[in-house]
C-alpha cells in the first residue's frame, strides 16, 4: 500500500455501501504494522470549498474529510493518483491543518 492510492473499502458496518477512497498517509505509516491509516473518500461532485481538489473530470476529494481507515477493510487496489493531484491535495491539506 503507497501513498496515493486508491482503493475499494468495504467496512462491515456498511457492507451495501461501496467506499471508493485514496490513501494519504505516508508510505512509513503504509508500510508499518499499523491497523489504522490515513485517506479520504472519492466524492462524485464538487464539495464546493477552497480545500477540495480535482482528481479527474469524475471525482473530486475534500481534504475536510480526512479519515481513519482501517487496513482489513482495504479491498482492492483500482487507481493511483498522478504526482500533480498529488501536490495539490498536499497543498490543500496543509492549508486545512496550517502546517
Amino acid at each position: 500500500m503507497r501513498r496515493g492510492e486508491v482503493w475499494t473499502y468495504h467496512p462491515p458496518t456498511e457492507p451495501a455501501r461501496q467506499r471508493t477512497v485514496v490513501l494519504l498517509s505516508s508510505d512509513g505509516v503504509n508500510e508499518s504494522e499499523r491497523p489504522w491509516l490515513l485517506g479520504t473518500e472519492l466524492l462524485d461532485r464538487d464539495p464546493m470549498d477552497i480545500l477540495g481538489v480535482a482528481i479527474d473530470a469524475r471525482y473530486w476529494v475534500s481534504t475536510l474529510n480526512l479519515t481513519r481507515l482501517y487496513r482489513p477493510w482495504f479491498d482492492e487496489r483500482i487507481a493511483e493518483i498522478d504526482q500533480g493531484v498529488q501536490e495539490r491535495i498536499d497543498i490543500a491539506l496543509r492549508a486545512a491543518l496550517d502546517l
